[in-house]
């Protein structure tokens, strides 16, 4: 089955609640958008190391995006919480491959690759998060 991984989806509706809530706590997004609250601590963390987010501790902590929602592509969000999108191992290394350069479904898979990543990158959280929803 293709699917998308749970952690990249729940990525994507903490950063919407974000959009919308300015800042919030791990608990008050995990209850918002029903997702299991360690699991999303996990996540935030990967969106926090990567950039797009910031942290603050104490009584009125949580996190915040650390950018405007229309500098934040799509595909950093899933660089963040999967690294490179690999769809097929050979993708990237047609030596995997054992048709090697003469694999002929390859150029496939390089396409759906490049129409994934174009897409990824020209669709910003912005965008998912609904109008009127620039300014961090």
């Amino acid at each position: 089955m293709f699917q998308v991984p749970t952690k990249t989806q729940y990525a994507i509706r903490a950063l919407v609640h974000l959009v919308h809530a300015k800042s919030a706590s791990v608990a008050s997004i995990a209850e918002a958008e029903h997702i299991p609250s360690k699991y999303l601590e996990a996540i935030l963390g990967k969106l926090k190391n990567a950039g797009l987010l910031i942290s603050e501790r104490g009584r009125n902590g949580g996190y915040r995006l650390a950018k405007d929602p229309t500098l934040i592509p799509m595909s950093e969000v899933v660089q963040a919480t999967e690294g490179e999108i690999r769809l097929v191992e050979c993708v990237d290394n047609a030596a995997v491959c054992i048709l090697g350069e003469g694999c002929l479904p390859r150029h496939f898979w390089l396409g759906l690759k490049s129409a994934v990543d174009l897409y990824l990158e020209s669709v910003t959280l912005a965008e998912i998060a609904g109008p009127e929803t620039s300014s961090t």
